[in-house]
Formats: C-alpha cells, structure tokens, sequence
C-alpha cells in the first residue's frame, strides 16, 4: 500500500501520516546509470546522483533504517501543515522525498477543470513536483538525487559531500609557488565557485610528480595565454576571480583541442571512462 507522510519542524516535531492509498509520484525510468557525486559534474537530463549503501552512512535518517509501517504515524493535525519540512511517499518499499519551502504552499482562488467546476477560495494548497528530489531504494540500499542543496535539509550531514576549500586551504593555496597574486586579489576575494574548484585542483595537484607538474604548467601555459607566466620564477599572475578560474581548470585538465576541426575549447563538466 502507498503512504505519504510529512516531516513536521517544532513543538510537535516528528513524522506524521497525510494520506493512503495514493501514488504521489512516478518512478523515474532512468535510475540506471548513477553518477558518484561530483561537485564539478553537472548532470544530464537522464542522469542522477547516488549514494550507494546508504543505510550505513551518518546521514541515512531513522525512517529508511526499519520496516515501514503506517500505523506508527498518526494524521497530520490541520494547525501543522505550516509547520511541513519535507514529503515522503512510501510506495512499494521506494521512498521518495520532496523538500517542502514557502514556494510549495500557494493560497489562491481556483478550480478544478470538470463538467462542474466549483470555486475554492481561501484554500492552501501544496504543489507536488514532478520529480521527487531523493528516492531510496531499499532493495538496493541506494539513494539517488539530482542537487544536493534539494536534500541537505533532509538527510543531515550530507552536505559534508560538497567540496569547498575553507579560508585557510584557500589562503594556503593561493602562496602555491606557481601563483603571484596582484593588483590586490587575495584569499578574501575567492568565491564559492572558485573554492569548490580549488578543493578539487588541491586533491588534483597533490598526486601529481614533479614532472607532471611541470607538464601541467607548459599545459596551462599553452591554453591559457591570457594568463601572464613569468618565465624567472615560474609563476602565474592572478589579479581576478576570472584569472583562478582558468588556471584552476587547467590543473584539472578541462583544456582540450578537437582532433578534427582542430578547435580549442574547454569542458564545462567531466566525467572519467
């Protein structure tokens, strides 16, 4: 039997039951190629996230961890749907999340398209995406999802799988030898994109040799020029957030020429083969 129940924030906190015997939303049919999450990887239409054995993690939630049973969740009380914090819909032993914010409870007038339309007033209403933003499949012990800051409010903890270099790894970085920094740029000016990409051109840079360093450098060097490279010292001038970027991507190699046509272009996003 299908279940959807609620996560309710406060006084009352705790997992309440809303309704039975309805299918809330349909699985996707596209579950079969999950990607590791990657901060740098952007999904296609198809594709999704996932976290296998998730049961075992620190942020599989109590719900996922027993049997499912219905009667251990009394009704929502009308005074609490303010109080909604995520969706679940139970259906078949497939758990599937929505997180719930303002947006999703509209209180307008409308009807519903019939032979006898009837106009309701003064009634809130919650809008069901079309896709949930995390499914658990038991049977599998996966849990998949599309952006992680849709589930970080759900599953506490996850949010560890979002790669930011803090302050002090950026200050860090930034004295790397191969970088000068000028015209006033420092550590305080990084912003999240630039940090997301030094923590991973740190992970990148760490298991290089020191041939591959140099490689690396004649690379960034080759398709980068607008990067200003002292020959002496062999470094790089950063002045500009736009400046980190370029010699971040190079670090991880997004630099590529088409074997064909011979054009230079750079990779918005990748993915090991």
């Amino acid at each position: 039997m299908n279940h959807l129940i609620v996560q309710i924030k406060g006084n009352n906190s705790g997992l309440y039951k809303v309704l039975s015997n309805k299918s809330i939303f349909d699985l996707p049919d596209d579950l079969d190629n999950p990607k590791i999450y990657n901060t740098d990887y952007k999904l296609e239409d198809d594709e999704w996230f996932h976290i296998p054995n998730f049961s075992s993690t620190a942020y599989c939630i109590e719900l996922l961890k027993k049997p499912f049973v219905s009667a251990d969740y009394d009704q929502i009380a009308l005074s609490e749907y303010k109080n909604m914090q995520f969706l679940c819909a139970y259906q078949s032993g497939i758990y599937l999340f929505q997180k719930l914010s303002p947006i999703h409870m509209i209180q307008r007038k409308w009807f519903t398209i019939s032979n006898a339309p009837v106009l309701e007033e003064n009634k809130t209403i919650i809008v069901i995406n079309d896709l949930p933003d995390a499914i658990y499949v038991k049977a599998e012990d996966i849990l998949y999802f599309k952006k992680l800051t849709s589930i970080s409010s759900i599953f506490k903890g996850v949010s560890e799988l979002y790669k930011e270099a803090t302050q002090q790894e950026t200050e860090t970085f930034l004295k790397s030898s191969f970088i000068k920094l000028e015209d006033g740029y420092n550590a305080d000016k990084v912003k999240t994109a630039n940090r997301k990409r030094i923590a991973l051109a740190m992970e990148t840079f760490k298991k290089f040799t020191p041939k591959e360093k140099k490689s690396v450098s004649d690379y960034i060097k080759d398709y980068c020029q607008n990067l200003t490279f002292d020959t002496k010292k062999s470094n790089f001038s950063i002045k500009n957030e736009d400046d980190l970027k370029h010699l971040l991507w190079g670090i991880e190699q997004r630099y590529y020429t088409t074997p064909i046509s011979k054009e230079k272009r750079v990779a918005n996003s990748v993915s090991p083969i």
